[in-house]
């Protein structure tokens, strides 16, 4: 992973149409992954993640399931969609996340722990490290934040950085106050998704979204 912070969008759409759209308008601000979110994959099946990595085949796809079992299939299913990384939740049965894990070894397909709905970051962050996951991926839930609406997950960032030691960290951010802090505080990635896509121009939010990131460090 590059050393300079990368932005993921989160493509959390209901139609494959509306994802490509978004998508367009992501790779003109210069994002660096595009992610087939949950909801698109419920909404549309696999196949999203095949369109999205036909579209763009020049930028990492991520899939993310959310998975919580039989995390070796979603890694052979994001290996057959052309994709580039997976996502398999922390707080899941250890075995799941180790079999996500081994899988991704032998395929190559990049396994990203996401610690959704985790109650200690720091000691299940580094627990994924120590099985071999690629990368861990700090989430403080849509609910969560619709419960506590100046809540966020930049406080973990740098106790999990120092725990895990090189293995990159990404942050799941709701707008350019917390990505910046969240890179600033070492996170080697930033996500991004429907916040931007509220925004009356998001364009123009998503472009200056970019550099705020970019320059953050």
């Amino acid at each position: 992973m590059s050393s300079a912070p990368l932005v993921q969008l989160a493509l959390d759409f209901p139609t494959i149409e509306e994802a490509l759209a978004a998508a367009e308008i992501g790779v003109r601000a210069g994002v660096d992954i595009l992610e087939a979110g949950t909801p698109l994959i419920v909404a549309q099946g696999a196949a999203a993640i095949g369109r999205l990595a036909q579209a763009f085949p020049n930028l990492p796809i991520l899939a993310d399931y959310k998975t919580m079992d039989s995390g070796f299939k979603n890694v052979l299913i994001t290996q057959k969609q052309g994709a580039h990384y997976m996502t398999v939740c922390a707080n899941a049965a250890d075995e799941t996340v180790k079999s996500a894990i081994a899988e991704g070894k032998r395929t190559g397909i990049q396994v990203v722990a996401d610690t959704i709905g985790v109650k200690d970051q720091v000691a299940r962050a580094a627990l994924c490290v120590e099985w071999g996951v690629d990368m861990i991926y700090l989430h403080f839930a849509a609910d969560q934040r619709r419960a506590h609406p100046t809540g966020d997950a930049v406080a973990w960032v740098g106790p999990v950085c120092q725990a895990v030691g090189s293995v990159p960290v990404g942050i799941g951010c709701f707008g350019v106050d917390d990505a910046v802090r969240g890179v600033r505080a070492g996170a080697s990635l930033v996500a991004i998704g429907h916040p931007i896509f509220a925004e009356p121009d998001y364009a123009g939010a998503l472009a200056r979204f970019v550099e705020a990131v970019k320059s953050a460090r």
